[in-house]
């Protein structure tokens, strides 16, 4: 997951085009039933005439995953979802709840469901992420032995323990929500999961207890470790792991010191391609680099490097 600046299309013609249409569709569905609100919704898809325009924040990747879009389908998701939003089912002693809460215990151990969800927010450009439609969709790994189904769908956990549930307009204050989600439009929250030679999402070690916790349902809930990802992941950490080992080994040789500037010249313009924003799955490429770096047959040369990579 790579941070996206979504205020980067803030000001564009089609951005601004869809804040007119959010504020006149707003006040049809004000005036509309629930029922006849969720079916403006369901009919109204216009959220996906900004897909193109979406696609230039990620360079065609996919905000949870980084997957390249290929032969697969991208959608636009509600992070806050636009029709019915679901609380999630954890083990108490995943939120600190004691069983002798009974509100707090009956929430977090079923599943409680606002059947309205976040309605106000359906055409709220801010409120949108590109994502592939199997990291999003509701299923179960058709790679994997495992019958566990994953996908975000219509969740979207809230940690009920530090905040509440948002009310709906004209006295919603979103503010009071805590989101166990991570999401890619904060970069604080990007930081949170790194990759594993296996291709294997996982949490980065130094993350707060609680953000750990955040960062374990995402996940699940991104479906981030489907195997055809982790395939893919895999080759990206194999491709790099190659070049680090093939440039150390030149390193090594007994050359001059401009051979050895022309090497480390060509190692930092490979691996600045493979993490650059528009590189598929460029966060494992960091990853396989940082677990290389205190090496002791790479960490006369390689420490240095990575500065110039982020530039």
């Amino acid at each position: 997951m790579r941070h996206i600046n979504i205020e980067a299309i803030a000001n564009t013609e089609e951005v601004q085009q869809f804040k007119q249409l959010e504020r006149e569709y707003l006040l049809q569905m004000q005036a509309m039933t629930t029922e006849e609100r969720k079916m403006f919704i369901r009919t109204n898809t216009d959220w996906n005439i900004l897909q193109n325009i979406m696609y230039s924040l990620s360079h065609r990747k996919c905000w949870y995953s980084e997957a390249p879009i290929g032969a697969g389908e991208f959608v636009i998701d509600h992070f806050r979802p636009k029709n019915r939003s679901k609380q999630y089912k954890y083990k108490l002693n995943d939120i600190n709840v004691s069983e002798e809460n009974n509100e707090l215990s009956n929430i977090y151990n079923g599943q409680v469901i606002n059947t309205n969800g976040y309605w106000w927010l359906a055409y709220n450009w801010r409120n949108y992420r590109l994502v592939g439609s199997l990291v999003n969709m509701r299923r179960s790994d058709r790679f994997s032995e495992g019958e566990e189904v994953n996908g975000k769908g219509d969740y979207f956990p809230l940690d009920l323990t530090g905040g509440s549930y948002c009310t709906e307009p004209p006295n919603d204050n979103l503010d009071v929500e805590v989101p166990l989600l991570l999401d890619p439009l904060l970069l604080y929250d990007t930081t949170l999961i790194s990759f594993d030679k296996d291709g294997s999402t996982i949490v980065f070690g130094n993350a707060p207890e609680d953000d750990k916790f955040r960062a374990e349902i995402s996940i699940e809930l991104f479906h981030l470790d489907l195997e055809q990802l982790k395939h893919q992941r895999t080759e990206i950490w194999r491709l790099c792991e190659g070049e680090l080992y093939e440039y150390n080994k030149q390193l090594i040789k007994p050359v001059n010191a401009q051979a050895k500037r022309l090497i480390l010249n060509k190692a930092c313009i490979r691996l600045k391609e493979l993490t650059s924003p528009s590189a598929p799955f460029s966060k494992v490429a960091w990853a396989c680099i940082f677990s290389h770096e205190k090496r002791d047959i790479y960490n006369k040369w390689l420490p240095n490097l990575i500065p110039s990579l982020s530039n």
